[in-house]
């Protein structure tokens, strides 16, 4: 499979262009998307890659490396059913026990019929088209697998993120299913990222603007008093905590605290954290934190705001798409 058929192409671009335009609008509004809109979407993405590679005689591992593909977009929404209570699971825990079973088949059967792979003639694309796409869905896999990891270990805040960019992987798997670049920055790079990875490479761009504003600001604020400052003055401001806690149970509240008090050998203290601590999930833990701020005699914390990055998501579908990874044109 090297070239991408022309009309599933088109409707991945227009399935890709309305999921992700509903949830931008969503995230705009709101701040936040609903789990049924990623699961909605999900059917006729899953489909339509089933249906490209039974279409195009791929064999039995990758039409199953695709419930692979699944199964982890499942993780975002519930736990894998546990086997232990077998007897006692619902539809949906068989369903999902069932995708699970379909991917370890995709993995296991697929590392049998393709592990003795020369790796040369796979990145030069010389392997058979069976093979590389087997290996093109196992980086897909891990692409997921890291996206998911970095929502859950908190490197990335938004769960709807998370969930949009591992939709965007089953969508498009690999570059493969990519219609060829109008304006490539690099002409048959020999190794280019997943396209989901990408996408959010090209999303993340744009917050390279921000940081020096910030910081400025900062200066010009006199927040920037230790060194502690420095390294929170690139990405939050400081509000004080009276101007907070009025605004903290309304709607234009859409800020994440940075600033809190924790215990440390035995004696209260305060700490500036780069990303928000998770122990600070709803209004009432913050009213808390404000007063044991407050009662260590501080009366100013760093806040970063709440940005609907789902926006920037969409946005970066038009770079991805017409100039592909920026990334190999570092290393090319």
């Amino acid at each position: 499979m090297t070239v991408a058929d022309p009309l599933l192409s088109t409707l991945r671009i227009s399935i890709l262009a309305i999921f992700m335009a509903a949830a931008a609008r969503s995230d705009f509004e709101t701040l936040s998307v609903r789990d049924r809109h990623w699961i909605r979407w999900a059917v006729p993405v899953a489909l339509i890659l089933l249906v490209e590679i039974a279409s195009e005689n791929m064999g039995l591992a990758n039409f199953c490396m695709v419930f692979s593909l699944v199964a982890i977009f499942s993780f975002c929404f519930s736990d894998p059913p546990d086997p232990r209570d077998f007897r006692d699971w619902n539809q949906n825990q068989f369903l999902l026990a069932l995708t699970y079973a379909l991917g370890l088949v995709g993995f296991v059967y697929g590392a049998n019929v393709y592990s003795d792979t020369n790796f040369v003639d796979l990145v030069l694309g010389d392997e058979s088209k069976e093979t590389t796409l087997w290996w093109s869905m196992n980086g897909a896999f891990l692409t997921s697998a890291i996206f998911y990891g970095s929502w859950r270990i908190g490197l990335i805040q938004g769960g709807a993120d998370v969930k949009a960019l591992i939709l965007v992987t089953l969508l498009f798997p690999s570059w493969s299913f990519v219609p060829d670049q109008m304006y490539p920055l690099v002409e048959d790079p020999i190794f280019r990222m997943p396209p989901s990875m990408v996408l959010f490479i090209w999303a993340a761009a744009a917050f390279l603007v921000a940081p020096p504003i910030i910081f400025v600001q900062n200066v010009a604020r006199g927040n920037i008093s230790t060194p502690s400052d420095l390294k929170m003055a690139w990405h939050a401001t400081k509000r004080r905590i009276s101007e907070l806690k009025e605004i903290l149970d309304s709607e234009s509240y859409q800020s994440w605290i940075l600033t809190e008090a924790i215990e440390k050998n035995g004696e209260m203290t305060a700490v500036d954290r780069i990303l928000p601590s998770r122990r600070l999930s709803n209004a009432q833990d913050e009213h808390k934190q404000f007063e044991l701020l407050e009662e260590l005699g501080i009366d100013s914390v760093w806040i970063t705001s709440k940005h609907p990055f789902l926006v920037y998501l969409f946005l970066a579908i038009l770079p991805m798409l017409l100039l592909g990874d920026p990334l190999s044109y570092l290393i090319r």
